[in-house]
C-alpha cells in the first residue's frame, strides 16, 4: 500500500511504477485499493476549498507537530 500511495501522490520512480504495473495485473487487492486511494485524492482535490492560512497558525501546528 505504501507503494500505491507513491504512486497516486506523484511520488514513485520509474522503477516504482513499473513494478507496481507488472504486479497489479496478478493482484486483485493491489488494483482495488491503488482505484480507491486515486478516488479518495480526486474527490478530496474537488470538495476541498484553498484557503489561505494565518501564519500564526501554521506556527503553533509546527510547535505542536516538533514537540510530538
Amino acid at each position: 500500500m505504501k507503494l500505491v500511495q507513491l504512486i497516486v501522490d506523484g511520488q514513485a520512480t520509474d522503477e516504482q511504477i513499473a513494478q507496481f504495473k507488472q504486479n497489479m495485473d496478478k493482484c486483485l487487492p493491489c488494483e482495488k485499493g491503488y482505484e480507491l486511494e486515486k478516488c479518495i485524492k480526486e474527490t478530496m482535490q474537488l470538495k476541498l476549498e484553498k484557503k489561505c492560512v494565518p501564519s500564526s497558525l501554521i506556527d503553533c501546528i509546527k510547535k505542536k507537530i516538533s514537540a510530538l
